[in-house]
C-alpha cells in the first residue's frame, strides 16, 4: 500500500467542521518559557493526509495558518492513528543555509526524535502552498514530553545551536485533545 506523502494542515481560531478521514484536534500555542501549552485561545488543527494529485480537503471558514506539504522526512509515513497529541513547529529560514539547514533536520534533528521514547513519530514537511515555508509535526503519547530533559537535550546539540541563528518566523503549537 502506498502511503500519502502530503498533508494539509489547517489551524483555526474555533472549531471546525472535520472532514472525512482528518484528524481534529484541540490545543493551543506553546508557552516557550514554561513548556506547555497556553489554552486561551484555543486553536484547532486539522490534518488531512493525501496522495499527490489529490486536493486537500476544503475549509468551510478561513483559517488562521493554512499549509499545503510535502513530505520529505521520513518519506511517506502517514499520521499515526494512536498518539495522544501533536507539537507542530514551523519556520522559514535564511536562503543562504538552506542547504545546511535541510542536511541538519534530515540528518540529526528527525532521526534523534524518532529514537526519543515518547515520540510516535517525527517528520517534516515543506510547503507547497502557505508560510513558514517548513513544518515540523511530532505525534507523541503525551505533550508532556516536550518539557521533559530528553526532549530539551535535543533541542541544545551544537548544530542546532548554529541553525537556530538562521530560522525565522518561527510558530510553536501542541495539541493535547483529539476530536475526530
Amino acid at each position: 500500500m502506498q502511503h500519502a506523502s502530503c498533508l494539509a494542515l489547517r489551524i483555526f481560531d474555533h472549531e471546525p467542521v472535520s472532514s472525512s478521514g482528518a484528524q481534529l484536534w484541540q490545543g493551543g500555542a506553546i508557552d516557550l518559557t514554561t513548556r506547555t501549552m497556553i489554552a486561551d485561545p484555543p486553536r484547532w488543527l486539522l490534518i488531512a493526509d493525501h496522495d499527490p494529485g489529490e486536493a486537500p480537503p476544503p475549509s468551510e471558514h478561513p483559517p488562521l495558518l493554512r499549509w499545503d506539504l510535502r513530505q520529505i522526512n521520513p518519506g511517506g509515513r502517514p499520521s499515526p492513528e494512536t498518539a495522544g497529541g501533536v507539537i507542530l513547529v514551523s519556520m522559514n529560514v535564511d536562503p543562504s543555509r538552506e542547504e545546511e539547514f535541510n542536511d541538519w533536520y534530515n540528518m540529526e534533528h528527525i532521526p534523534h526524535f524518532n529514537r526519543l521514547a515518547g515520540v510516535i513519530t517525527a517528520r517534516r514537511f515543506r510547503a507547497i502552498e502557505g508560510n513558514p515555508r517548513y513544518v515540523a509535526l511530532y505525534h507523541v503519547e503525551n505533550t508532556d514530553i516536550y518539557a521533559t530533559p530528553g526532549w530539551m537535550a535535543a533541542n541544545e546539540t551544537p548544530w542546532i545551536l548554529r541553525m537556530r541563528r538562521f530560522q525565522r518566523d518561527r510558530t510553536y503549537f501542541m495539541f493535547r485533545q483529539r476530536i475526530a
